[in-house]
């Protein structure tokens, strides 16, 4: 009977331990399992960072690219709504620069989260009604997270991301878009880098004007493009400008320069016509659209008379400057760029050679 007993005992002992063991060996891998997730659903979200961030590198010049990158993150997150907000830069405020929001209305100051936008931080909201009583969107969104974008600790605009589920955002989601705005940031700088580089290779640093390379590219691709399409060149030359400068140094001669250059840029169309510096003092504008001789004559002597009327000042020195004009047409005066050109140079000396401050057609 005791060695029934003693047996009995050592059964429920070895079976308690078991149980015990059995739990702790449940609990575990129950540990292991969640972490395991967790580094799954790490690996992905540094996946996609990757992924996001070599995009974001091989496509730094396109301009397309903030909408693309929106269009990646909804399918990332398999979110109701994304929205890509950039700073405007002439009013300073922020805009929809990508969504898939139709006919996109969206003020931070009507959806009542403008003072967590106004303090440029992240920011998760999750709402049992509808966070947004009023807008154009089809559904109801009970979670929204915004997120900063800085491109060197400059404020730059916001990530907005909207579910209809909520508590669909957590601050999980917060390091994932954060790591997107860090590219973001990262991309505006490269294409500001891109732009500058670019700008600087097809204008005139002085006259802040195209160059006569960007100009010559422009008009052939347009000559391609378009055989039979009219336009005018005129050639411009500053009348008597080395007397300028001999007389009152290249400081005013460069003042007459970016002055008379202004003049002309500012009686163009900045939408139809060029203007480019061709070398030196020699200034040429492409004229498109031509619908008769008679209108561009007018519109090229018109440029000659504000030019006429303009005062440049330097110091003391206050000086009139002319300007002698060829003019030559496409497709009549040849059926290249470089024979238009020769026309309207062989226009402008004539008009240098007849007396200056004048306008010769072909």
């Amino acid at each position: 009977m005791d060695n029934s007993n003693d047996i009995q005992q050592k059964f429920l002992k070895l079976k308690d331990e078991f149980e015990t063991y059995q739990n702790f060996a449940e609990s575990t891998m129950q540990m292991i399992n969640e972490k395991n997730t967790r580094l799954e659903r790490n690996l992905d979200a540094l996946t996609n960072i990757v992924e996001i961030s070599k995009y974001i590198n091989s496509n730094v010049s396109d301009e397309n690219l903030i909408p693309m990158i929106n269009d990646m993150i909804i399918g990332i997150l398999g979110v109701t709504y994304s929205s890509i907000y950039l700073i405007d830069d002439k009013d300073k405020n922020l805009i929809a620069k990508a969504t898939n929001i139709e006919n996109d209305d969206f003020s931070f100051e009507n959806y009542g989260i403008y003072c967590m936008v106004n303090n440029e931080e992240p920011f998760v909201v999750n709402c049992k009604d509808s966070i947004f009583s009023s807008g154009n969107k089809k559904v109801n969104i009970h979670s929204i997270i915004g997120v900063p974008i800085y491109s060197r600790d400059i404020f730059k605009g916001y990530i907005i991301v909207e579910h209809t589920l909520l508590n669909f955002f957590s601050q999980d989601h917060i390091a994932f878009i954060s790591s997107i705005t860090n590219q973001i940031g990262i991309a505006l700088e490269n294409n500001f880098l891109y732009s500058k580089v670019k700008e600087s290779s097809i204008t005139d640093p002085l006259l802040n004007i195209y160059n006569r390379k960007y100009f010559f590219d422009y008009l052939e691709e347009k000559v391609i493009k378009d055989p039979q399409g009219r336009f005018a060149i005129v050639m411009i030359d500053i009348d008597n400008f080395k007397r300028f400068n001999d007389a009152y140094g290249h400081q005013f001669g460069d003042k007459v320069l970016i002055e008379t250059t202004k003049v002309l840029k500012d009686n163009i169309d900045d939408e139809e016509d060029l203007i480019a510096r061709y070398g030196g003092e020699e200034i040429v504008i492409y004229i498109n659209n031509v619908r008769s001789y008679s209108e561009v004559f007018k519109k090229v002597d018109n440029l000659r008379e504000e030019l006429f009327n303009h005062v440049v000042e330097h110091g003391n020195e206050k000086k009139s400057v002319t300007a002698s004009f060829g003019i030559s047409y496409y497709p009549e005066n040849g059926d290249t760029v470089q024979k238009v050109l020769s026309v309207a140079d062989s226009m402008l000396y004539v008009a240098k050679n007849s007396g200056r401050n004048k306008v010769i057609s072909s």
